[in-house]
């Protein structure tokens, strides 16, 4: 049934309870900041029972059995089979929302589907395919839209339906076309980029106002209860090729990777789930995060920091732990 609101915010987190969590820490910095806004909230998900009751009684659950979601990164190739209102923004479940969502919608309105990025016509390895111009005339395409797809605009329509279709009908030459794999799987973000390219779709210029990716920067400071979150480099980071952006305050952050498993996220996760579950006064939960791992994570990440060149001298490097993502994925 079509929602009678305009707007809403989709997430797919379907298999392990870890992608199930985030997902609802997700919702409830949505909610926190959005809940009399009238943008609905939709979550797809093979686990409906591992969200919690006060949060299930609040947002939409499109229920789906495992083999319904596409495995990995391709069950974002699904994202246009949920499609409910007039504007839908998606947003991956290892991001977490620090405010009213409104002026994002207002900021992409009149796109079909849109990202953040910028395009490109040429260039050799860019972490989508090994060169742009060959995929382009195989595609019969005159650009190439460079994006982190941890963010989705589409609006309802015809063009909307012809871009998740053809980004779908690509999969099976996903290899063939020169485009590569993230942790040896089909990257849903170059698919959906050439469907955007062939539908003459554009993506916004990175401002820093709507999202920023937590990898792409030296630094980070935040508080969720308080919709601050600012994200910055003292010098040339390593930066994504469609941002040159040193500082971002963004309003949505997308906690990629492995920061999704370090104190910053946690203690984020901490006081939303301190107010919205269990009504703790925000103060409170401030105290609590800061406590249980704030604190404890900056004096960890001082000793390590601290001790690094030690270690290394005695014992060598240390073999690189996969992260539990990868393990759970």
């Amino acid at each position: 049934m079509k929602s009678n609101y305009e707007r809403s915010v989709l997430t797919i987190a379907g298999g392990n309870k870890l992608y199930i969590d985030m997902a609802c820490n997700l919702a409830m910095s949505f909610l926190y900041w959005n809940k009399d806004s009238g943008i609905q909230f939709y979550l797809v998900t093979d686990r409906a029972d591992l969200v919690p009751a006060k949060l299930r009684a609040e947002i939409n659950i499109i229920a789906k059995t495992p083999d319904e979601l596409n495995k990995g990164f391709s069950s974002k190739l699904q994202i246009g089979e949920f499609i409910h209102t007039k504007q839908t923004l998606f947003i991956d479940a290892d991001c977490l929302v620090y405010g009213n969502l409104d002026e994002v919608f207002e900021l992409f309105e009149g796109h079909s589907a849109s990202v953040i990025g910028f395009t490109l016509t040429e260039g050799i390895d860019t972490g989508f395919c090994r060169d742009i111009k060959s995929v382009l005339a195989k595609t019969g395409t005159s650009y190439f839209p460079m994006f982190c797809g941890s963010i989705y605009y589409i609006e309802e329509g015809e063009t909307a339906n012809n871009i998740f279709k053809y980004a779908n009908s690509l999969l099976s030459s996903y290899d063939d076309l020169g485009l590569i794999r993230l942790r040896n799987r089909e990257n849903e973000e170059p698919l959906i980029a050439l469907a955007m390219a062939k539908f003459k779709q554009q993506p916004v210029n990175d401002t820093g106002f709507i999202k920023a990716d937590r990898m792409y920067y030296e630094y980070l400071s935040s508080n969720i209860l308080q919709g601050r979150a600012r994200l910055w480099s003292d010098k040339q980071a390593p930066v994504p090729i469609y941002s040159t952006l040193l500082e971002s305050q963004p309003k949505i952050v997308h906690f990629n990777a492995s920061f999704s498993e370090i104190f910053e996220y946690k203690s984020e996760v901490s006081r939303i789930r301190k107010v919205y579950l269990h009504h703790w006064p925000n103060a409170f939960a401030n105290v609590y995060a800061f406590l249980g791992y704030i604190m404890p994570g900056k004096l960890s990440t001082f000793i390590k920091d601290s001790l690094r060149p030690l270690y290394r001298l005695l014992f060598g490097y240390r073999k690189i732990q996969p992260s539990q993502r990868l393990i759970n994925d």
